[in-house]
């Protein structure tokens, strides 16, 4: 029996008509993933025939619209059916193009369509393994209207003792031992994010004849095995891209899948970001910075410190993630000097951003009142304003009010001449050695996470370190780094002798 990979249909959806090429990819408020009990068959078996199961084995799109009456964009069929024909992909997108959604299909079609099997499933945390992958995955198998069968619970699927789906956090590598089928899938999502141990766990289980490993993810990290798969195990890989641009709702711009990237979106990165930053070219573009050594601050190491703050790992910040105010802090502040340009706020203390405000179009009093607001609630022992500029007549009033505050002018030479050709190169190098280090937690700002990722590192004739000037990375269509600047000057620290790379 075969089954024609492009067959239409239309049918209903959480009450909605759904036509042929449409998903609902965040469509998680009208049925509930996170199932717990039984929702398959009466005995938990399944529910597909041998005879559909092997016709369904050959064409994982037609198992889509079939059984789990979703149609899929041309991208997700790609993946589908490079699963189907390869042993080993690799999938780098950008944001917001349906990858969960995708690996929850492809997890629900190896298991229906192959007997015995074992699909196992693994993400960064707990919480992405349970919430983000299974939630799709019950809310899919749950869509099928029960012809799938088998029974569902949070993180497992199972129709045989031989036959089932388990989702992986990725603790402890040793998990994954134990787990052979002639028939296996691994699925690897947010792929970026997972250790090097899980993955030499992995391929201790990929023995069997018919083993398959999908790894999806963003292309955020500089190293690893997710950046490998597309780099120096290539030949090992089938690989796939998928650009925001790509997106249904991008091309035509409008509104054709809901919940999938739109053109407003984009444009919205590329104001913040810039086209070229790494920021832009991973979130959306879903490429590879591939020349990291450009930027001063690689974005995996970005990544790690907005992780850090979000599970609270800083000094400043109690394991609740609230502020500790008692620590000592300091307030920096970056004027802005031209129109599009925004005066930002950072209180931060040895490691932890606490609090980061900008604002746009204020004069140096109003700016002054701002500051002044935020000396009352963080009581900082030091107040340090970028007085180049517009910036002097701001110190000037702070200093008027008796408030402890500092100018500091970053375009005077560095405190170790020899290596650095000014002070602002010199503060850069101590917030790099920060990151790291991996001794620094900020805020999960995309403005700030886009304006350090962008920093271009040099050397001068004299061999001093020096960062891009400002007009310089507004030629290159970037905005003016003025969150990265404030953060700069909140952690610039009389420091003793510092190493170069050469």
């Amino acid at each position: 029996m075969a089954v024609k990979e492009g067959a239409g249909a239309t049918w209903q959806f959480a009450g909605e008509g759904v036509n042929e090429g449409v998903f609902f990819d965040d469509y998680s408020n009208e049925t509930s993933g996170e199932a717990s009990g039984e929702s398959g068959g009466e005995e938990g078996g399944n529910a597909i025939s041998e005879e559909l199961a092997e016709a369904f084995r050959e064409s994982p799109v037609g198992f889509a619209r079939a059984y789990l009456r979703v149609g899929l964009w041309s991208k997700q069929e790609e993946v589908l059916k490079a699963l189907r024909d390869h042993r080993r992909v690799a999938v780098k997108a950008g944001n917001g193009l349906g990858k969960g959604f995708t690996a929850a299909v492809a997890v629900l079609w190896f298991l229906s369509c192959h007997a015995p099997a074992i699909v196992l499933t693994t993400a960064p945390t707990a919480r992405q393994v349970r919430h983000v992958l299974w939630r799709e995955i019950g809310r899919l198998h749950g869509n099928s209207g029960r012809r799938l069968g088998g029974n569902m619970f949070s993180t497992r699927l199972e129709i045989a003792h031989d036959r089932f789906a388990l989702g992986l956090s990725t603790d402890e590598a040793d998990q994954f031992q134990g787990f052979h089928s002639p028939n296996m899938l691994i699925v690897v999502d947010e792929a970026e994010g997972v250790s090097e141990g899980i993955y030499e766990a992995i391929e201790a289980v990929m023995t069997s004849g018919n083993c398959k490993l999908l790894l999806i993810g963003n292309p955020t990290s500089d190293s690893g095995a997710f950046r490998r798969a597309f780099y120096e195990d290539r030949r090992m890989f089938h690989n796939i891209t998928i650009s925001a641009l790509e997106s249904p709702n991008v091309e035509q711009q409008r509104v054709v899948i809901p919940g999938l990237t739109t053109a407003e979106w984009v444009a919205e990165r590329a104001g913040l970001w810039g086209e070229e930053s790494p920021m832009y070219q991973a979130r959306v573009l879903g490429r590879f910075c591939d020349h990291p050594q450009e930027s001063l601050i690689p974005l995996s190491k970005i990544e790690l410190a907005i992780s850090r703050h979000n599970k609270g790992h800083g000094k400043g910040l109690t394991e609740e993630g609230e502020e500790k105010k008692e620590a000592a802090t300091v307030l920096a502040v970056d004027v802005a000097r031209f129109g599009g340009d925004q005066s930002v706020l950072v209180t931060a203390n040895s490691d932890t951003v606490l609090d980061m405000k900008a604002y746009r179009g204020l004069d140096t009093m109003e700016l002054t009142g701002r500051i002044v607001e935020a000396h009352r609630r963080w009581k900082p022992r030091r107040i340090v304003v970028d007085e180049i500029g517009v910036g002097a007549g701001v110190v000037d009033r702070l200093k008027e009010l008796n408030l402890p505050v500092t100018g500091i002018n970053v375009g005077r030479p560095a405190r170790q001449r020899r290596q650095f050709a000014n002070l602002r190169a010199e503060g850069y190098w101590g917030l790099y050695e920060l990151f790291n280090q991996e001794a620094i937690a900020i805020p999960n700002d995309p403005e700030l996470a886009g304006q350090l990722s962008s920093l271009r590192p040099g050397q001068n004739s004299r061999g001093q370190l020096f960062i891009e000037k400002k007009d310089e990375m507004r030629a290159r269509g970037l905005p003016s780094p003025d969150k990265a600047d404030a953060l700069m000057l909140a952690f610039l620290r009389s420091t003793g002798r510092v190493r170069l790379w050469v």
